[in-house]
């Protein structure tokens, strides 16, 4: 009787293990199967990344899996260059006979990519008004150069660490664009933005959405704006930073 007990318990330990181990599996599985899937799935963001990245790339040193993925955010998502783009009209940011809103092929202008200098005019809107201001609304806003500068790093020599904060808060490093301390007679200082708006913060550039952006995304990002050229943007009467390529 003891024995054949005992090989009852023995019997019920095993197919309760049996029982754990497949729980342990179905459990186990999904959790690897989204893992393979996340992964298949960035593998070919990063293709499409590379087909339609619109200028050469500099490789080396670099991590080419966010390099295509930082391509894809930039420009299939992002549309940083919508922004971004140091070209005027009639094109903007395509090139001369590659503007799709004429009935073109698309093609991007990759000699004006990310170069920066789109006037987004004003700061404040038309018909503001604030009796302490008067008409003035500030100066306009242009967008910055996010190319690398002679350093390599991205946006004009910005570090990973810096370009991650001005993402997720807005914060304008360059300090170009200063609220108003006075306005009579003249505005100061100097390009001050009037209040209510923060002159510390970026004005236009849709940062309160990217801030949602993942660690890795903003990483990518920043990975593949260190991998295209540089270019020159030129101070204009904003006082927008000049980028410095150094020797070409």
């Amino acid at each position: 009787m003891k024995s054949q007990l005992r090989l009852k318990i023995a019997a019920g330990v095993v197919v309760t293990l049996g029982v754990m181990i497949v729980l342990v599996g179905m459990f186990r599985t999904p959790s690897r199967v989204q893992a393979q899937a996340f992964q298949d799935d960035e593998a070919t963001l990063i293709r499409i990344g590379f087909q339609i990245a619109p200028v050469p790339l500099k490789l080396a040193g670099k991590d080419p899996g966010l390099v295509g993925y930082g391509s894809f955010l930039v420009n299939a998502v992002g549309d940083c260059n919508g922004c971004h783009t140091g070209g005027g009209p009639p094109n903007f940011n395509y090139a001369a006979g590659g503007n799709p809103y004429f009935g073109q092929p698309t093609k991007v202008d990759p000699t004006t990519y990310l170069e920066g200098g789109n006037d987004f005019g004003p700061a404040l809107p038309p018909g503001f008004y604030d009796p302490g201001y008067g008409s003035y609304l500030g100066p306009d806003i242009i967008a910055r150069n996010l190319t690398p500068d002679k350093t390599g790093r991205a946006e004009g020599g910005r570090t990973l660490s810096e370009f991650k904060q001005i993402m997720r808060t807005g914060i304008d490093l360059d300090k170009l664009h200063p609220t108003c301390t006075d306005i009579s007679p003249t505005p100061t200082p100097a390009n001050c933005i009037p209040s209510p708006v923060n002159g510390s913060l970026l004005q236009v550039m849709p940062w309160p959405t990217f801030h949602n952006m993942t660690d890795h995304q903003l990483t990518a990002i920043y990975e593949y704006l260190s991998a295209i050229p540089c270019l020159e943007s030129s101070p204009d009467p904003n006082n927008v930073l000049h980028n410095d390529c150094g020797d070409k």
